[in-house]
């Protein structure tokens, strides 16, 4: 859960091992900049999806904003033999 508080969007940029979140593990919140930033916008209070990967592995999500205008409350994380 992610909390804004304001009214302009804040942007979050995600790197996934310290490259660009990958088109085939892009959540549906990710977005990409011109020269293929991932990122993506917090414009209410709710759950985003950033990363959704195939199979349970070791690599490192990362998050990165300017903005003090949000705070990151709790990760969600699923792992699925079959899928969610």
């Amino acid at each position: 859960v992610v909390y804004h508080d304001g009214n302009d969007p804040v942007k979050v940029v995600a790197t996934l091992n310290g490259d660009n979140v990958p088109e085939e593990f892009s959540g549906d919140d990710i977005q990409r900049d011109e020269d293929g930033t991932s990122f993506f916008l917090i414009d209410e209070p709710r759950m985003y999806r950033v990363v959704e990967l195939p199979e349970y592995n070791g690599l490192e999500l990362k998050l990165h904003s300017n903005s003090d205008r949000f705070s990151v409350f709790a990760f969600t994380f699923g792992s699925y033999i079959e899928g969610p």
